[in-house]
C-alpha cells in the first residue's frame, strides 16, 4: 500500500532524499511537470488555466541528531523538530549510519531497580547501538548523523496505527488528489520539506509559485482518551477538518463546504495561527488566499500516531470536490 510505504521512508527536516524519490516516481505518472528546487521541495504541476492553486504537504518527520559518544558507546541527541523525551523513552530507534542504517534502542530502568519513574530531557536519554567502547560506534555513525523511531505500521479495524502519519498522510491525500483529477485551473502538488523545524520548504515554494490559492494538508488533534468535548472538538471518524481563523480565507473555506457534496466534515477553530504550512504561503509575497485541510489524528509526534481511514478517503473526496470549481471562487474581500 502506498501509505505503508511513504510511512516507512527515512526522512527528518533537512533529510527526506528517500521520501523525495517516492513522491518524485508517483508525482511523475499523473502531472505534466516535476521539479525539485534547492531546498528540496518536490513540484509537480498540472497545467490548466491561468489561476493557480498550491497544494502542498510536508514530507519531513520529527526525529533527533546524533550530537555525541559516551566512552562505553552510547549515542547522545537532540531533537529534531518537535520531540517530546517521553516519546523516545523504550523505544527502537533508526540511524542513518555510515554505509547502512543503524538500530539502537533508548533503554529505560526497570521498576525493581527505579521505583519511581525519572523525569529526563532528551539530552539525558541514551542511545544504546550495542556495542561496548566509542571506537566500536565510531565505526557505525558519526556525529551529525539523524535518526527517528523504528517505522512501523498497523491496521486495527478502521484505524491505521504508524509513525510518521504526521504529515506522511497528508502526502498519501496529496497523491491520491493528483490522480486522474480533472480542474479549470493550474495546480500546483508540492511535497515540502522542513515544516517541522519552521515551515521552511512551503516559504519558498510559496514564493516560487506565486499562487492565487494555497492549501495546506496536514492533520490535526484528534480528543483522545480522558478529554471531554470542551478540550478537543475533533474526532475521529467524523471527517477531516476545515480550519478556520485568520489563515483562512473566508471564501474558501464557503467554497469547501458547499462543494463537500456529502462529504462529512468538522469546523476546527485557528484562532492565530494554524502551525501548518499555510501560515508562510498566506504571507508569500503580495499575499495568498488560503485554507488549511486536516486529517483528524490521535498521538501526534509518537511511534503510535492513529488516524482513522475513511478519514483519510474523506480529505480525498473533499479536496477533489473543492477543486472542481475553485477556478470561480471570487477571492476580494
Amino acid at each position: 500500500m502506498l501509505l505503508e510505504k511513504l510511512v516507512k521512508a527515512f526522512g527528518v527536516p533537512g533529510y527526506e532524499g528517500e521520501i523525495r524519490e517516492i513522491v518524485k516516481e508517483h508525482m511523475e505518472k499523473y502531472v505534466d511537470d516535476v521539479q525539485v528546487d534547492t531546498l528540496g521541495n518536490v513540484i509537480g504541476v498540472k497545467k490548466g488555466g491561468e489561476r493557480k492553486v498550491l497544494l502542498a504537504a510536508h514530507m519531513d518527520q520529527i526525529g533527533f541528531m546524533v550530537r555525541g559518544i559516551t566512552e562505553d558507546g552510547y549515542l547522545v541527541i537532540s531533537p529534531m523538530g518537535g520531540v517530546n523525551p517521553i516519546t523516545l523513552r523504550s523505544r527502537i530507534v533508526r540511524i542513518r549510519g555510515k554505509s547502512s542504517y543503524v538500530y539502537g534502542v533508548i533503554g529505560e530502568k526497570p521498576p525493581h531497580i527505579e521505583k519511581k519513574a525519572e523525569k529526563k530531557e532528551i539530552k539525558d536519554l541514551r542511545v544504546d547501538i550495542g556495542v561496548e567502547k566509542k571506537e566500536e560506534a565510531e565505526n557505525l555513525v558519526s556525529i551529525g548523523d539523524v535518526g527517528s523511531f523504528l517505522p512501523n505500521y498497523y491496521e486495527i479495524g478502521n484505524r491505521i496505527v504508524a509513525t510518521a502519519l504526521d504529515d506522511r498522510a497528508g502526502i498519501y491525500t496529496l497523491l491520491k488528489v493528483m490522480e486522474d483529477l480533472e480542474s479549470e485551473t493550474t495546480i500546483y502538488f508540492v511535497a515540502t520539506v522542513q515544516e517541522e523545524v519552521g515551515l521552511r520548504g512551503a516559504k519558498v515554494s510559496g514564493f516560487r509559485v506565486e499562487p492565487d490559492i494555497g492549501i495546506a494538508i496536514d492533520v490535526t488533534h484528534a480528543r483522545m482518551p480522558g478529554m471531554g468535548k470542551d478540550e478537543m472538538p475533533v474526532e475521529l471518524g467524523k471527517g477531516p477538518t476545515i480550519g478556520v481563523g485568520p489563515t483562512a480565507h473566508p471564501k474558501l473555506v464557503k467554497h469547501f463546504i458547499n462543494s463537500a457534496n456529502g462529504v462529512p466534515y468538522q469546523i476546527e477553530p485557528n484562532p492565530s495561527r494554524s502551525g501548518t504550512d499555510v501560515d508562510v504561503i498566506q504571507l508569500s509575497r503580495e499575499g495568498v488566499a488560503t485554507v488549511v485541510i486536516s486529517i483528524p489524528l490521535r498521538y501526534m509526534h509518537s511511534s503510535v500516531e492513529m488516524i482513522d481511514k475513511r478519514d483519510l478517503e474523506n480529505t480525498i473526496g473533499l479536496i477533489r470536490n473543492a477543486l472542481k470549481g475553485i477556478d470561480k471562487v471570487e477571492l476580494s474581500l
